[in-house]
């Protein structure tokens, strides 16, 4: 049994070139290097994903809010928010409006799996008020931190409601993952950890029978960058960057797989004409 999965685009975001593309391993070379660059990427989808499977619907992140441009809804006080990105986020393109396009009522979504709670990532929480969340252990401490603001997660927009469920990983190896989370009865759908991005990085395996789809968030910002083992600019720890991504590769070695990544323009390309990443 395969899986519908539909790749959903909420606006795009425009950053440093050297935060979409790091030129030094350290971080705190890799944030000076954002912070004084004067170049900008082109603009870069911000993706998500929802998953028809028979348990219900399964929403991979909620993409970015049409109120990000908005004033006072990046902190003033932040200079990578305030400087260091560009968006464009319609009400349309937010990801309730889009699924609504599609004609799913983001209502009706039984899970929502974040892959972290970057702004990004997280904008588009209040549309499904109805749903279970579920993300890493150490994702969920992360926001409920002194620091989670200065880390890029917008907990003041975090709706009153939202109560998410921390994973350990707790359900053996798989794969070329030592850890993983069966999110589904079947075991069809997999979480496993993809830390480097940020510490509680977590990226999505669908077991389409022949072929995986692996729905990675930002473990890597595109396909090239996957195989290249590149890391991105505000990476928290590039050692587990490094190890994360090998480990995806190791998995496209082992089974044909489809590679998901929130800003790579190729993603839905890749998802519609299945096309597999050769590593």
């Amino acid at each position: 049994m395969s899986f519908k999965i539909h790749c959903i685009t909420t606006g795009w975001v425009q950053i440093k070139i050297h935060h979409q593309l790091a030129r030094f391993l350290k971080r705190p070379l890799r944030v000076l290097d954002v912070l004084t660059d004067r170049k900008w990427s082109p603009q870069l989808p911000i993706g998500c994903w929802l998953i028809e499977h028979s348990e219900g619907l399964i929403m991979v992140d909620t993409g970015e809010s049409a109120h990000a441009n908005d004033k006072g809804y990046q902190p003033w006080w932040h200079p990578f928010m305030q400087f260091c990105e560009r968006r464009g986020v319609k009400p349309s393109e937010q990801v309730g409006g889009n699924l609504k396009s599609l004609g799913f009522d983001p209502l009706a979504v039984k899970t929502v799996v974040m892959t972290h709670m970057h702004g990004d990532h997280a904008g588009g929480i209040p549309d499904f008020p109805n749903s279970r969340f579920v993300l890493s252990e150490t994702e969920k401490a992360a926001i409920s931190k002194p620091d989670a603001v200065f880390n890029g997660y917008l907990t003041m927009h975090y709706p009153s409601w939202f109560a998410p469920e921390g994973i350990a990983f707790n359900d053996g190896a798989f794969e070329s993952f030592e850890r993983s989370h069966k999110l589904t009865a079947d075991g069809k759908i997999r979480l496993v950890p993809t830390p480097g991005h940020t510490l509680g990085h977590m990226s999505v395996v669908v077991d389409q029978g022949d072929h995986y789809v692996l729905i990675g968030g930002d473990a890597s910002y595109c396909e090239a960058y996957l195989k290249n083992g590149d890391v991105d600019g505000v990476c928290v720890d590039e050692n587990l960057h490094h190890q994360s991504t090998a480990k995806i590769r190791e998995l496209c070695n082992r089974k044909p797989t489809i590679t998901q990544f929130a800003h790579d323009r190729q993603s839905e390309e890749r998802l519609e004409n299945k096309v597999f990443t050769r590593c």
